[in-house]
């Protein structure tokens, strides 16, 4: 089984952050294998948090991939090929949410297996692994046994907190009142 480096819904892991604890309730991804681009909006950011340990944790990953202060924040290893990659986090006054919206460009098809994407080049097709966690969802592309698949145009949904189990939704604290401390 190929490894997953990179989660869409896991902000941390476009950052290099292991085992990171910040995720989306909703994420939508849509990529351009033509043109290479890759567009990610993770909307409602938010953390599991039980301890003051894992508040401070928090604060130490979202601001090592904010960086307000910076220009540039610190992209994983495997990005530094791409022709672009931007981030944007967005305050959501009226929901009280953090939302991101992620831009990469890559260079070669082979690079959307760290997003476990494999082009199956038999029928032309790009087959994204289901996790039946990810709460994927689709108008693109076609379930067939553990696999979506998609021609040239890939765009689909997770939503991985439909079924995050009660012990864990007790937990579960939004980023907004991170961010808006940390970007000041």
């Amino acid at each position: 089984m190929r490894e997953i480096k990179i989660i869409f819904f896991a902000i941390g892991t476009f950052f290099g952050i292991e085992n990171s604890s910040i995720f989306s309730v909703t994420t939508t991804v849509n990529i351009d294998t033509k043109q290479r681009i890759i567009s990610i909006t993770q909307e409602n950011l938010f953390a599991l948090s039980r301890s003051a340990e894992d508040s401070i944790n928090i604060y130490n990953q979202l601001l090592k991939i904010g960086r307000p202060k910076d220009e540039v924040p610190s992209w994983r290893d495997e990005f530094k090929d791409y022709e672009f990659k931007t981030i944007e986090l967005i305050s959501d006054k009226n929901n009280n949410q953090l939302n991101a919206k992620i831009q990469l460009k890559y260079n070669h098809q082979k690079q959307l297996e760290d997003y476990a994407i494999d082009y199956v080049s038999d029928s032309n097709e790009y087959a994204l692994i289901n996790i039946d966690s990810w709460n994927i969802s689709t108008e693109k592309g076609s379930l067939k046994e553990n696999f979506w698949y998609f021609d040239s145009d890939i765009s689909f949904t997770l939503s991985p907190t439909k079924t995050m189990p009660e012990a864990y939704k007790i937990h579960k604290t939004s980023l907004y009142n991170y961010w808006e401390k940390i970007k000041q």
